[in-house]
């Protein structure tokens, strides 16, 4: 079959569907979601019927909110006509205040009107791409709007799907959990994290898993530690609002580190479904072993020089920020399989290149027969150019035997011409068709929830310095010290 019959079976066998954007006008729609949809449709993986309602507080047209989308978006610059005319098929644009509930109510007038010409029931999406803050007052008024109602013709699949945070710690996302399973069951709730979008993130599990070279070694015998690092180049000033009331590890070790941590540890499922891909992560995430009375020598801090200004001046007042644009942590998991294996976890802000990869560290040879073994390194470079790099030793040609570390490399971009889907392609699809494997689950996010509490609400966290370093480097050099105390240096590729 065909590249592009693939697609066409994929978006005809998907039933009638209406996908409603709350947040249409925010950045998220226009860098990521719509993007996303438009590049799907020239793909024909959208359902065959198929209805995009976009929901937000200004008052535009379809016509003149899908050019206001062009014209923002950092993504799609321009659009061919006939391209632009085929899409704005599906576009329905509705005015909606969250502070006037009439406005849903005649936005469930909308919906209705879209199943009338042939009298389907569509399933209706709903992404909730806002601030948190507003996810409990849509949910609420999704209910009493009958936005929700059940379909006399048919099943109707309802489903949510809500965009990170996910809180902002373990008492605010149980009180978000039990809200949406008042309106929803869990099989309907999808929660995000676009990391598990990426290629090589789902490539984590098909490397351990569909190859005999690596799971029978994937244990503390043979694995001396692991890194996740997440690299960003820009500061935080583009998100300056809500940043400096979270800080770098509730803004990343909560969801992106922690989800490819429970991936790269977890055991193997009994199958692919998502109820025994997530218990297994679950299984992990309950396993990380708290800091307790380890604060000062399993964490650093840091700060890029010039944060503390930034964030004054978007408060209007002086002062001096507390908070963390770097860290670097040193975890434990109390399982079995991974006794005695540090996880070295970091990122930060203002470094010197954007990069996110995972290094699994084996332990060198007990006994080398030439000199210079150096220990094999099975590296996924998730961004940002997504890639699986094996370090083995070799001998260097000529007379002797001397030996040199090379590496082998699996790069999707030389292996698969053509282009990747991006993250939020994927995670759009199997929203389309019900599939929760790359979704989070609720106790998932609540034990995550309660490792990072374990750290930011202790009190010794805020006691722990705070490392100045300059913009361009790779965090403050006590982090460094951080890794020579365990004689180890960070790994990258």
């Amino acid at each position: 079959m065909a590249k592009s019959d693939i697609h066409t079976h994929i978006g005809h066998n998907l039933p009638p569907t209406v996908l409603t954007i709350f947040g249409a006008t925010g950045d998220l729609s226009a860098d990521y979601l719509l993007p996303a949809l438009l590049h799907m449709d020239s793909h024909h993986l959208l359902p065959k019927t198929f209805k995009l309602v976009c929901v937000g507080r200004k008052p535009f047209t379809s016509k003149s909110y899908l050019d206001f989308i062009l014209k923002k978006s950092r993504v799609i610059k321009k659009l061919a006509p006939a391209k632009k005319a085929k899409f704005l098929k599906y576009l329905v644009y509705h005015v909606g205040d969250f502070d006037r509930p009439e406005s849903f109510i005649e936005l469930a007038k909308v919906l209705a009107d879209k199943e009338k010409p042939k009298h389907e029931c569509h399933n209706r999406l709903f992404y909730f791409a806002t601030k948190p803050q507003q996810f409990a007052a849509i949910t609420k008024i999704l209910q009493t709007s009958g936005l929700l109602m059940a379909c006399a013709a048919h099943e109707r699949k309802v489903r949510v799907l809500v965009e990170k945070p996910f809180g902002f710690n373990l008492k605010s996302a149980q009180s978000l959990n039990q809200l949406l399973l008042k309106y929803f069951s869990e099989d309907q709730i999808y929660r995000i994290d676009h990391y598990a979008g990426k290629e090589t993130v789902q490539n984590l599990m098909v490397v351990r898993f569909a190859n005999s070279l690596f799971e029978p070694l994937w244990n503390n015998r043979f694995i001396d530690h692991v890194e996740i690092s997440v690299l960003e180049k820009d500061g935080a000033a583009g998100r300056m609002g809500y940043y400096d009331s979270t800080g770098a590890i509730k803004d990343f070790l909560q969801n992106h580190i922690l989800q490819m941590l429970a991936l790269i540890a977890m055991d193997e499922p009994y199958n692919l479904t998502s109820q025994f891909i997530r218990d297994e992560k679950l299984k992990v995430l309950k396993a990380l072993e708290t800091l307790k009375e380890k604060f000062a020598s399993h964490l650093i801090k840091g700060q890029y020089e010039g944060y503390a200004k930034e964030a004054a001046d978007f408060r209007k007042e002086e002062g001096v920020s507390g908070t963390e644009t770097y860290f670097a942590l040193k975890a434990y998991i109390n399982l079995p399989r991974w006794q005695g294996v540090p996880f070295y976890l970091r990122t930060g802000k203002r470094l010197s290149k954007k990069l996110t990869q995972i290094s699994v560290h084996f332990r060198e040879p007990v006994r080398c027969l030439f000199e210079g073994c150096s220990a094999n390194v099975l590296t996924f470079q998730i961004q940002p150019d997504e890639a699986v790099h094996l370090q083995i030793n070799n001998k260097i040609p000529g007379f002797g035997i001397k030996l040199h570390q090379a590496d082998w490399e699996f790069g999707y971009k030389m292996a698969f011409k053509g282009e990747i889907p991006g993250a939020y392609e994927r995670l759009l699809l199997d929203f389309l068709e019900g599939d929760q494997r790359l979704f989070i689950r609720s106790d998932e996010i609540e034990a995550a929830w309660k490792f990072v509490d374990s750290i930011t609400e202790n009190p010794q966290f805020k006691k722990l310095p705070l490392y100045k370093y300059r913009g361009g480097i790779n965090g403050p050099k006590e982090a460094d010290e951080f890794m020579d105390k365990d004689l180890k240096e960070w790994w990258t590729k």
